[in-house]
């Protein structure tokens, strides 16, 4: 049987996720979820087959010279790929990929969220209920607006 290609998990990511890598991959997984500096994160790639970043860690073109020939894919778990220099991941033979539309829905919700807490005050009552302030009610008293 061969053997699983070696996958570097940069960030800690749901149980789910690191366990269907696990049955497909030999992982190595970064238990502490810090952002990797530059030099760890090379030295960490120099004998992987695979690399599954989020934003945070930064392929620029020096790093990308330095991570040797064995990296086949950055395969990110992220939308934007401006993390990493795409003309030299492509010299290098380096397939770069993302997640694109994953959070339409997510960013549209929230979008829902930040106008539905702004027109109805919604952080101010949190704040006061928490404080222990919001003991009455008048007709007048928080009227936030409709959306």
């Amino acid at each position: 049987m061969a053997e699983k290609p070696v996958l570097l998990i940069t960030r800690r990511l749901t149980d789910a996720v690191q366990a269907r890598a696990a049955r497909d991959y030999q992982v190595i997984l970064n238990d502490a979820d810090h952002v990797f500096s530059r030099d760890e994160l090379i030295a960490r790639c120099q004998d992987v087959d695979a690399v599954l970043p989020c934003h945070s860690e930064h392929f620029s073109a020096d790093v990308i010279a330095d991570l040797g020939d064995r990296l086949r894919i950055i395969a990110n778990h992220s939308v934007g790929v401006d993390h990493v220099d795409l003309e030299a991941a492509k010299k290098a033979g380096i397939t770069v990929t993302n997640t694109p539309d994953v959070l339409s829905d997510a960013t549209a919700e929230i979008a829902m969220l930040c106008m539905l807490g702004a027109a109805r005050r919604g952080a101010e009552g949190d704040a006061m209920v928490r404080a222990g302030k919001w003991d009455f009610w008048s007709p007048a008293f928080m009227v936030g607006r409709q959306v």
